[in-house]
């Protein structure tokens, strides 16, 4: 699954564009009043900010997919940077069913971004890290839900099936090039101290479109706005 964009919301746009793109050296797409959006790899994120600044903290879950085998170098990198989350004394996470390894960090606005080396993946290197080449792609975005089980039968009438193994409150949706994370709501996110919580997305999948998600008291909504 190929996320081709991602648009999320934010409280302010400005606050957080340098630090994706002079941080992180994210190449600017477009800059406006309100918005922003970055190139990354083969994907490009946005952030709009919202009509009305939120009541509380407001955040997501996403993560780019780095060269399986630079994932030393890419924690250096950004741990020189920024925090790096930690667990249980660690802080580098290895997934043995995935095969990934991954570092954990915060933007200034409290969104969770994720380094993710994937070792089932064709994508070794033999340079050093660079971040403007190696951040390939997002492959990740977590979407919180309090009706998991009714959100993947829903994904699944798109095409959009489960990703390893089906479950009722952790159902990654796609495969080792996309996934959208569906998690039940107040799940806490790996490697943080913050629970998922339902914001809207606005993603466009190669191949399905643009989808916009969003929660409501029926569960998760998904609309096909193409």
């Amino acid at each position: 699954m190929i996320i081709e964009k991602l648009l999320l919301t934010t409280a302010s746009a400005a606050d957080i564009q340098p630090f994706y793109s002079e941080v992180l050296g994210l190449p600017i797409v477009r800059s406006e009043q309100g918005s922003f959006t970055v190139r990354a790899g083969w994907s490009e994120l946005t952030f709009q900010e919202m009509e009305q600044k939120p009541a509380e903290e407001h955040y997501y879950h996403f993560a780019f997919t780095i060269p399986e085998n630079r994932l030393p170098e890419a924690k250096t990198w950004i741990e020189a940077m920024v925090p790096i989350g930690t667990e249980a004394g660690q802080d580098v996470s290895y997934s043995e069913s995935w095969n990934s390894h991954s570092v954990y960090f915060e933007d200034p606005a409290g969104n969770i971004l994720e380094l993710i080396a994937r070792h089932t993946m064709d994508n070794a290197t033999d340079r050093p890290f660079d971040p403007k080449q190696d951040i390939l792609c997002i492959s990740e975005i977590g979407v919180p839900t309090s009706k998991v089980p009714a959100a993947v039968d829903r994904f699944a009438d798109l095409g959009l099936m489960t990703y390893k193994t089906r479950d009722d409150s952790f159902n990654p949706i796609g495969d080792d090039d996309g996934l959208l994370m569906v998690v039940e709501t107040g799940r806490r996110w790996h490697f943080t101290n913050k629970t998922a919580e339902s914001f809207p997305v606005n993603v466009t999948i190669r191949g399905i479109g643009e989808l916009y998600l969003s929660e409501n008291e029926h569960g998760l909504s998904i609309e096909n706005i193409n």
